[in-house]
C-alpha cells in the first residue's frame, strides 16, 4: 500500500506538471497574438515625428505605468522633480493598500479583470485613461509587458517612452536601452528625460 501511495503522489505531480506546461504555453500564446494584433492595429495609426525636447518640457500630465516591485515614492518623487509635470497619472497591477502614492497621483488598477483574452487592456479603462490628455506615457516594465506596452500606445500621448526590446516594435516611439537593470535603470532613465527637456529650454533646436 505504501508503495501504491508514493505511485499515485508521483503521477499526480507529473500531471501537475504537465498541466502547468500547457497553461504556459497557451499564455504564451495568448501574449503572442496580443502582441501581433496590436502591433498590426498600431501600424495603421502612425504618426509623424515630434520634437522630443519640448514635447518633455511642455508636457503636463503624465502617465506612468509601474511595475509590481518598484519603489513606488522614489519613483514618482524623481519624476516630480525632474520633469516638473501639472498631473502624475499611475497604472500598476500593485492593488495593495499598503503601497503608498503620494497625493494628487490618480491611481488606475490593471487587474486581470481589466485585461481581455488575449491580455490587452479593456476598452473602458484605454478611455478612461485617454480623457486625462496624456502628453507624456512612461512604461517602467523592464521587461517587455503586454498590457502596459499597449496602454502606452493607446493612451493618446505624444511621446511615448519604453525600455528597448525586440518585442516593443511600434508601442513607443522613444525606447531606452539601459546597461544597468532596475532599480538604477529607472533613475538613469529619468535623469536623460531631463538632460533632454533641459536642451529646450537652452535654446538647443529640437530633435525628433
Amino acid at each position: 500500500p505504501l508503495q501504491s501511495t508514493r505511485f499515485l503522489s508521483q503521477g499526480e505531480t507529473d500531471t501537475g506538471k504537465t498541466s502547468q506546461k500547457v497553461r504556459n504555453m497557451l499564455d504564451s500564446f495568448r501574449t503572442f497574438l496580443g502582441r501581433e494584433i496590436a502591433q498590426l492595429r498600431l501600424s495603421f495609426q502612425r504618426k509623424p515625428p515630434i520634437a522630443v525636447n519640448r514635447v518633455l518640457c511642455s508636457g503636463k500630465n503624465i502617465l506612468v505605468c509601474l511595475p509590481e516591485k518598484v519603489n513606488v515614492a522614489d519613483i514618482l518623487g524623481l519624476l516630480k522633480v525632474e520633469l516638473k509635470p501639472q498631473n502624475i497619472f499611475v497604472l500598476t497591477e500593485n492593488t495593495c493598500e499598503s503601497v503608498y502614492f503620494p497625493s494628487g497621483v490618480r491611481v488606475f488598477s490593471l487587474s486581470e479583470s481589466g485585461l481581455g483574452f488575449l491580455y490587452l487592456p479593456r476598452r473602458g479603462l484605454i478611455k478612461e485613461i485617454r480623457k486625462q490628455g496624456i502628453d507624456i506615457a512612461i512604461d517602467l516594465h523592464w521587461q517587455f509587458c503586454l498590457p502596459s506596452a499597449y496602454m502606452c500606445a493607446y493612451s493618446g500621448a505624444d511621446l511615448r517612452i519604453g525600455f528597448y526590446s525586440p518585442k516593443a516594435n511600434g508601442f513607443f516611439n522613444f525606447e531606452y536601452y539601459g546597461r544597468a537593470g532596475p532599480p538604477e535603470v529607472y533613475c538613469e532613465l529619468i535623469r536623460l528625460l531631463k538632460e533632454i527637456s533641459s536642451s529646450n529650454r537652452n535654446g538647443v533646436p529640437a530633435f525628433s
